[in-house]
């Protein structure tokens, strides 16, 4: 389990999953994190659960404050040899929305990403109109190293995608990079 300031990151437990599933309901926080949705029954995640159980490099959390869970976050096309992992966030509860639950997250699992996991990059995509997540990125320390035109299709229309990375120099240069456990 990590905590941050103001939320904890904590393994994905089977019980978590009705929670998850239902925060999927809200279709237009998912599509703008995720790029797509399409219905999925309780059962198939519980069946993705189980597959993931067997994965024996796992980096996924539940984001949780106050006993309630609110998203999730994680690293995925993890590349050991290169340093280099892609991470993803979903705060898919909007109460919880706006209020830094998010960017703590972020910052809490860049700690784990870099002291403990001992990666020298992290990198994501998001899409470009997604001026929310983009302005937070930029906050911690994110920079755009490109961008994939027409890359994503969001709400009837091709989107530009942005793809932005931060060094673990960077990130320790801010000053104020620690994990808390």
């Amino acid at each position: 389990m990590l905590k941050g300031k103001k939320v904890i990151l904590r393994a994905e437990e089977r019980e978590d999953l009705k929670r998850l599933h239902e925060l999927t309901r809200n279709l237009e926080l998912v599509v703008l994190s995720d790029g797509h949705w399409q219905p999925e029954p309780l059962a198939q995640w519980e069946k993705q659960f189980d597959k993931r159980l067997e994965d024996q490099d796992k980096a996924h959390f539940v984001i949780e404050v106050d006993g309630t869970v609110i998203g999730g976050i994680g690293l995925h096309h993890r590349d050991r040899r290169a340093g280099s992992a892609q991470f993803g966030v979903g705060i898919y509860d909007p109460e919880y929305l706006g209020q830094g639950y998010g960017r703590d997250a972020i910052e809490t699992l860049l700690g784990w990403a870099f002291q403990i996991q001992n990666y020298r990059r992290i990198w994501l995509e998001t899409h470009a109109l997604n001026e929310r997540a983009v302005r937070s990125y930029r906050a911690l320390g994110f920079v755009e190293e490109g961008r994939l035109r027409e890359h994503a299709f969001y709400d009837g229309r091709y989107v530009d995608v942005l793809v932005m990375g931060l060094l673990r120099s960077e990130w320790l240069a801010r000053g104020d990079a620690k994990v808390t456990r």
